[in-house]
């Protein structure tokens, strides 16, 4: 064979050969991309499930714990009430129920008020048994008038102090009323209510402690850390892009919830743990400097859309160029602070800002054009000032923040200072009718007792008495009351259930725990979720009112009839009552709010002694606060409220600065400024256009006379206060959007930050 067949024969094994290693090429690509493929689903998946189960474990673990916690919580309280032979174990659980919080310090703190009101109700019963016992009639009007007290004494104060004085009144209607059918069993009934409320204090405190606890200073971190992390944001995008006005209200009044909602927890970590109360009078300060930094910060806001429509471009410019150098300072990576570990790098900008601001001041003021009128110049003193005053208040509230990383107060003067403490600003008249409201509705509930000789007239006294003063702070009371009676209604199901399906069927504890145990589930988890706790609260009250167990079975039908009734009655006639004297969303109420804020005004400018700037700012927030207006922004009429906060605020604190001044200048222009307080205050008095004429008038004297060419006495740093402040006064008085503009009969019916 020669060689050119040789190389004829080799020839189709090497093209075979080349196509099998292509081939072998092309499956060992296909697979790497397959494996590839499969290992990149499955880190998905395995992201999918990891984010799954982090999205598990912060919002469904914390309400089946919570669940889990009510109901070993009920079964200790039941075990220890049949051990003890009490008269009525339900008690026990019911005050279980009631207690039981997320955070084991709320749990503490409102069994502790929970076991003080109970000691007042039970006094407060002894001695009205003693004095009335054989006058039921006297005795029902002392009763009424106690009442009256407890409602009011809801409404005044906050938090668990405000349930204090549900108990108080609650506890009359649970030992008073039946000892006054036996007399001679008053104190028995009264010790034997206390150790039951005790038992189930006991057993929900232990539980809250040691299973699963939730301590109260993670939450408020928590809080704290968002509650920064958003006003970074919304500073740096009011710097670069603006803020809509709507906008700026809504993050305004969602700070307002937060400082409440922070005092709140704040009342609530004194009961837990050292490192809780450590942090307590931090905590006080993060709310003062809060408050402080966030008023300024609407008002500089507000001062640069007024600057948008009436000023030259050039002063916005300038000034938009510094407030930008602000935001860079409060921006860490790119974002705002998210820790406070990161905080400590922004205190150090913003020192840093302080240093630099003067030279950059006035590099910014010399590249203006020299054309600008001194009309404009003072614009932008005036933003400038505003903006230094904010940046100071939020170096000293992130110095504040950031030392929760140190563990040290911020500075020695920091330390030796009192917490401040957030002002308690409430309607007088408001408190009064929520007292004749309680009062009426026990009135109507016992004349139908007395009259009818109905055998459930005390249960509905006590249902009346617990609807009429535990909602009475319910930013929307109506809607509070018809959530309590769907909540009632199921538990009058599941009470029909249990107490002759299950407890019939029941022969030892344990069997006993299986049939109780239903509604105590579902209550606890509907009264778990926000939009149904009121839902849950109904039921878990209404639950264990009628659950047919005590030391032995007693559940009858036609008691249980008879109590259903009473119950349903009692929170129909507390809502009709609600109706009917509703404190919260009525045009009145809105009108005596924003009367209330404008007379703050009025006493900022004429009370002998200046309010001190705390003291004003909380005030006002808290007038708003209890009217419920921060819950309804999204509704037009409580806009004018809120608009009347800010307006307040803005003036108020802007009147309180000048008479900081009035000791340090000259007679004659000490004269002025008071002229001017004194027009301010008529306006606020009296609020329309010829009043902010007259006003408006009033500061253009004073800013004539403090003008550097007529005023030369008075020291530099004085004179750029009292020019800078007039100014801002001045423009806001002027201000076209503002609800001062609008005539005093439009103030019930017209947003002006809706009309806009």
């Amino acid at each position: 064979m020669n060689a050119w067949s040789l190389a004829s024969m080799r020839r189709p094994l090497l093209r075979t050969r080349v196509q099998l290693r292509l081939c072998v090429l092309a499956c060992a690509r296909y697979a790497r991309s397959l494996a590839h493929g499969i290992s990149t689903l499955a880190r998905a998946l395995g992201m999918g499930a990891t984010l799954g189960a982090r999205e598990w474990w912060k919002l469904d673990a914390p309400i089946i714990a919570y669940v889990f916690k009510v109901l070993l919580a009920s079964v200790l309280a039941v075990w220890i009430s049949l051990r003890l032979e009490f008269d009525q174990p339900r008690t026990a659980l019911l005050t279980v129920a009631i207690v039981m919080q997320f955070r084991s310090g709320m749990v503490l703190t409102k069994s502790y008020y929970r076991l003080i009101g109970t000691i007042f109700g039970i006094i407060a019963s002894f001695l009205l048994v003693a004095m009335f016992a054989q006058e039921r009639v006297l005795f029902l009007l002392s009763m009424t008038i106690w009442i009256g007290l407890c409602t009011a004494g809801s409404v005044i104060f906050r938090n668990h102090q405000s349930y204090a004085f549900v108990l108080a009144g609650y506890t009359l209607c649970i030992v008073g009323l039946p000892a006054t059918l036996a007399p001679e069993l008053t104190f028995n009934i009264g010790v034997t209510r206390l150790s039951e409320i005790l038992v189930g204090l006991l057993c929900a405190t232990v539980v809250s402690d040691l299973v699963f606890p939730q301590r109260m200073w993670n939450v408020t971190l928590q809080t704290v850390r968002r509650r920064y992390t958003d006003f970074c944001d919304l500073l740096r995008i009011s710097a670069r892009e603006g803020v809509a006005h709507a906008t700026l209200q809504a993050h305004m009044l969602r700070f307002i919830g937060d400082i409440f909602s922070l005092e709140s927890f704040r009342a609530s970590s004194g009961l837990e743990t050292d490192e809780s109360r450590g942090h307590r009078h931090r905590l006080s300060h993060l709310n003062k400097e809060f408050m402080e930094v966030s008023t300024t910060f609407h008002a500089f806001s507000r001062l640069l859309q007024r600057q948008r429509n009436n000023s030259r471009a050039e002063v916005r410019e300038a000034l938009l160029q510094l407030y930008q150098w602000l935001a860079d300072a409060v921006t860490v990576q790119y974002r705002s602070a998210q820790t406070e570990q990161e905080t400590l790098e922004i205190v150090q900008k913003l020192k840093a800002f302080r240093e630099d601001f003067s030279l950059r001041l006035q590099a910014a003021r010399h590249r203006l054009p020299a054309t600008l009128q001194t009309r404009d110049l003072l614009d932008f003193d005036t933003g400038a000032a505003y903006l230094l005053r904010l940046a100071e208040e939020l170096y000293v509230y992130s110095r504040t923040y950031g030392s929760i990383a140190t563990g040290s107060a911020p500075d020695q003067g920091h330390a030796e200072e009192l917490p401040a403490q957030l002002e308690m600003h409430f309607d007088p008249l408001a408190v009064a009718l929520a007292a004749l409201r309680g009062s009426i509705t026990l009135l109507i509930l016992a004349g139908l007792w007395i009259f009818t000789d109905w055998r459930s007239g005390i249960e509905a006294i006590t249902i009346g008495v617990i609807t009429s003063t535990l909602f009475a702070n319910s930013p929307s009371p109506s809607k509070t009351i018809r959530h309590f009676m769907a909540g009632a209604f199921i538990g009058t199901v599941l009470a029909y259930f249990s107490n002759f399906w299950w407890l019939t069927q029941a022969h030892d504890f344990w069997t006993l725990i299986i049939a109780i145990s239903p509604g105590i589930l579902l209550a606890s988890w509907l009264g778990s979720r926000p939009a149904t706790a009121f839902i849950g609260a109904g039921a878990s009250v209404v639950y264990l009112l009628h659950i047919g167990f005590n030391t032995v079975f007693s559940a009858s039908p036609v008691t249980f009839l008879n109590d259903a009734v009473a119950d349903l009655l009692a929170i129909l006639v507390s809502g009709t009552m609600y109706g009917l004297i509703d404190l919260s969303g009525s045009a009145w109420s809105r009108q005596r709010v924003s009367n209330a804020l404008r007379n703050l005004v009025v006493a900022a400018c004429r009370e002998s002694t200046p309010l001190r700037r705390a003291r004003f700012e909380a005030s006002a927030r808290d007038l708003v606060q209890r009217s419920g207006s921060v819950q309804r922004v999204g509704e037009a009429q409580d806009q004018v409220v809120v608009e009347w906060l800010f307006s307040a605020l803005e003036v108020g604190h802007a009147v309180i600065a000048l008479r900081e001044q009035l000791p340090h200048v000259p007679v004659e222009m000490a004269r002025a400024l008071q002229h001017a307080i004194a027009q301010i205050a008529s306006l606020y008095e009296e609020p329309g256009q010829a009043a902010i004429a007259h006003a408006a008038e009033a500061v253009d004297q004073a800013l004539a006379l403090a003008a550097p060419t007529a005023a030369s006495e008075i020291p530099l740093h004085v004179r750029h206060q009292l020019l800078t402040t007039l100014h801002f006064v001045h423009s806001t008085l002027l201000d076209e959007a503002s609800v001062l503009a609008f005539s005093p009969s439009t103030f019930a019916s017209t947003s002006p930050a809706g009309g806009r």
